[in-house]
């Protein structure tokens, strides 16, 4: 008998309503084609015809004219009350795209300017042609990477689909962040300026002189029309039409710009600004070049540039010179210069590249840091002694003869080893090809073997190491012991956005990208910024961190945005049921797994991860001053006897604050809530009395089990027993760490004791448990441990609107 189908749970925002959208896109496809028809044939035909029919649709109007106009209604200019999760492709920036590129493939047609009335094509009809295109062209992608006879075709499809339709896929203030730290730094500012001719300072003087002169104009004509409207009759009839014109007919008067004009507005040379302005711009294609449009639907055009130009004009597009685009549109620019052997570009290349590389590390590190309570690095760059085979790895123990094994030297990124955890970190700040992001399979998967498989490959080396042997051997022959690490984590970061990429583990590791036993946490540069800025306590990185390498969880999520993935985990999702067997190991009472809880854990539905950065988006948003309404950060909701823990223990960092911390944040609410109320029932037991008033929890996971004891001393009780009765309690039911929390009847947290190993098991320990005044393991094993599934979700903050 076939198995039921597994269900499939939808998270986030919209996420049901755009996958009806796509089943009537697809269904639609089917009763419109015949059934011996090539679905790639079909999809390019419909492409052709939208074409047709966008190209009807302009024809007759001054290119640059439309284009201002169309931004002007599609928008945003403000992002208040805008959402991701409510987004359009009609609204979109990859929309407008297409309506420009259909313009630079009819020959960008010009119209003298006459100050009458010149009328304008229909926005919302020529989006929604531009809106089927992008769909379109986003359907066969996913088609095309489906039939690719590649190991990665599919995800390849999907990678294409992805860069086809998403814009503005970084907030604003961090790339800006990144930017200024690595094309701002003098080294790589020389190379840029000797190759390209400007400098990342110029680049901005000439966006922000450019949006200044476009907002002058379009604002200045808005605002004079609307007081002239409350005056009456207008006293200046020309200056009111020339008004009305601007902003209705000739656009291109507000929506263009000369390099003398930006360059007297900014203060940069004219020769300079026409620098910036021609490398970020397209101009109209050669008579017997390939349509523009059909480039951008084979993924060989992703975006036509930050503006357009037209002899001594140039008309700025939405997203122009934008923050998130400008490395990789530098690095597109230095390559081709290489290639070109410009300005000596092919020697300024190596140089830059290193430069990056040093970058990101050294960002890595800080950022890493930060969300440890900063916390220094163990090492940067440490070259050690490792296995050629890693069947090997045991031979290269301290008192292992390591002659007898084939060994290499290695290099380590970044390794934090901080409270009994390690966190071995490998960085790589190369990018992703073009040839990647057009859907070329064979392409991305060499790089993401260069990259991903890499740098997976680097870490789970000396993951292995530590936690077989405790240490390594540094290439100078010194035992380098990091015994005290307990419990390890491998994390790849990559400067380059990722996409889809980083949310797809479970394909990587069934193609051989990713081989270990466990999946690292694979983050962008950016996303990275954006948790070390939101997350309010180092124990819950690390349980997300716990959570988000989860084989598990790579095999039953689908998703494209890691920070999607991250809110969930803020609101109190991002949690799948352990397996029964795995959870029994951490049991010291023999008790048969039932049917029901290994029906329910093999049952557990798959999801399907939408928008859930609404609240983040708005946080961000508020903060960069494109949205009006203030914001509380977004924050994941603990108890107030754990928000209390954390930050006490944050602040002094005795043993367990990281690692302890991490296992209550993994509790669920109600669990959470429970173990507070019993608190509270104990606090007021002591009150009055002479005696302290315990009470005992435990806990498992993957990640080992562990004991909790709560006990309130009143002022003149004696509390000399407690570490006894906790390392006795500790043993008896074979835990893995134990933490004791000292409280006062009022509440205050005056103490902790933490054991971060298991004790060694002996005889005479045996002994002595078996008699000693301790509940017995069956009664204190009458149910599982709690859960850590949360019922609720709750999530300080607001909502708000993310990039198109």
């Amino acid at each position: 008998m076939n198995p039921a189908p597994q269900r499939l749970d939808f998270v986030g925002s919209n996420v049901a309503n755009n996958l009806n959208k796509a089943v009537a896109y697809y269904q639609h496809m089917a009763e419109n084609m015949t059934a011996d028809e090539d679905p790639h044939v079909f999809m390019r035909e419909a492409i052709s015809a939208a074409r047709t029919s966008l190209e009807k649709c302009l024809r007759g109007y001054d290119s640059f004219d439309a284009l201002a106009f169309i931004r002007l209604a599609a928008g945003p200019w403000d992002f208040t009350d805008l959402r991701e999760s409510e987004s359009q492709i009609e609204s979109s920036q990859a929309a407008q795209d297409v309506v420009a590129l259909t313009l630079l493939g009819m020959g960008l047609p010009r119209q003298p300017l006459t100050g009458k009335n010149s009328g304008q094509p229909n926005p919302a009809e020529a989006l929604g042609l531009a809106a089927n295109i992008v769909t379109a062209a986003r359907t066969l992608a996913l088609f095309r990477g489906q039939r690719a006879n590649q190991p990665l075709g599919a995800l390849a499809g999907e990678f294409m689909g992805y860069e086809l339709s998403v814009r503005g896929r970084q907030y604003e203030s961090i790339a800006k962040e990144v930017n200024t730290e690595l094309l701002g730094h003098p080294a790589v500012s020389s190379v840029i300026n000797s190759v390209l001719g400007f400098t990342l300072d110029d680049i901005r003087a000439v966006r922000e002189a450019s949006t200044a002169l476009m907002n002058e104009r379009l604002f200045g004509a808005r605002d004079r029309l609307g007081e002239a409207s409350k005056a009456g009759p207008p006293a200046d009839a020309e200056s009111f039409r020339h008004d009305i014109n601007l902003m209705m007919n000739e656009c291109r008067l507000f929506g263009a710009v000369s390099p003398a004009d930006v360059a007297e507005r900014s203060g940069v040379a004219e020769s300079t600004a026409r620098a910036v302005l021609d490398f970020f711009s397209t101009s109209r294609a050669a008579e017997n070049d390939v349509n523009p449009v059909m480039r951008f639907v084979d993924g060989e055009l992703p975006t036509p540039g930050g503006c357009i130009a037209d002899q001594d004009e140039y008309l700025l597009l939405n997203g122009f010179l934008s923050e998130d685009e400008l490395r990789r549109n530098l690095e597109r620019g230095l390559i081709a210069a290489a290639a070109e052997k410009k300005n000596n570009a092919a020697k300024m290349w190596p140089k830059y590249d290193k430069r990056r590389a040093v970058y990101s590390e050294s960002k890595s590190a800080n950022l890493i840091g930060k969300l440890l309570q900063g916390a220094k690095p163990h090492w940067e760059g440490q070259k050690y002694i490792g296995p050629v085979d890693t069947n090997d790895t045991p031979s290269l123990g301290r008192d292992s003869d390591r002659t007898a094994v084939v060994t290499d030297k290695f290099e380590s990124d970044i390794l934090f080893l901080v409270d009994g955890v390690a966190l071995c970190v490998e960085v790589k700040a190369a990018s992703i090809t073009e040839k990647s992001r057009g859907g070329n399979a064979q392409r991305l998967a060499k790089d993401l073997q260069k990259t991903l498989k890499e740098g997976n490959e680097q870490a789970n080396r000396l993951t292995r190491l530590i936690s077989t042997n405790g240490g390594v051997w540094s290439v100078e022959g010194e035992w380098i012991d990091l015994s005290s690490a307990s419990e390890i984590h491998s994390i790849v970061v990559m400067l380059d956005d990722m996409g889809p990429l980083s949310l797809s583990m479970n394909v990587l590791a069934d193609k051989g990208i990713i081989e270990s036993d466990e999946v690292p946490w694979i983050v962008s540069m950016h996303d990275l910024i954006v948790i070390s800025q939101t997350v309010d306590h180092s124990a819950q990185f690390l349980e997300y961190l716990r959570r988000r390498r989860g084989r598990r969880l790579a095999t039953m999520v689908n998703g494209v945005d890691e920070l999607d993935m991250f809110m969930w985990f803020l609101t109190g999702g991002m949690y799948f049921d352990p397996e029964p067997h795995e959870i029994a190991k951490h049991i010291p009472v023999e008790s048969p797994i039932k049917a029901s809880e290994l029906r329910r854990f093999e049952e557990q539905p798959r999801v399907r991860l939408g928008t859930l950065t609404d609240p983040l988006d708005a946080w961000f948003y508020w903060q960069e001053g494109l949205s009006k309404s203030q914001v509380v950060k977004p924050a994941r909701q603990e108890q107030p006897w754990v928000e209390q823990y954390l930050s006490a223990s944050e602040a002094t960092h005795p043993p367990g604050w990281l690692r302890f911390g991490a296992d209550l944040v993994g509790l669920s609410e109600s669990a959470q809530g429970s173990i507070g109320k019993n608190l509270k029932a104990v606090r007021r037991a002591a009150r009055g009395g002479s005696i302290e008033r315990s009470l005992t929890t435990h806990g498992a996971s993957s990640f080992g089990s562990w004991l909790l004891t709560m006990s309130v001393a009143p002022k003149d009780a004696s509390t000399d027993h407690l570490a006894e009765y906790m390392d006795a309690k500790q043993y008896q039911t074979h835990s893995d760490r134990a933490m004791l929390l000292l409280y006062q009847p009022d509440g205050s947290l005056i103490g902790t004791r933490y054991r971060g190993r298991p004790q060694e098991r002996t005889t005479d320990r045996d002994h002595a448990v078996e008699i000693a005044p301790l509940r017995g393991l069956k009664m204190t094993f009458t149910k599982l441990p709690p859960s850590a599934r949360r019922s609720t979700v709750r999530l300080r903050g607001a909502r708000g609107k993310k990039k198109l």
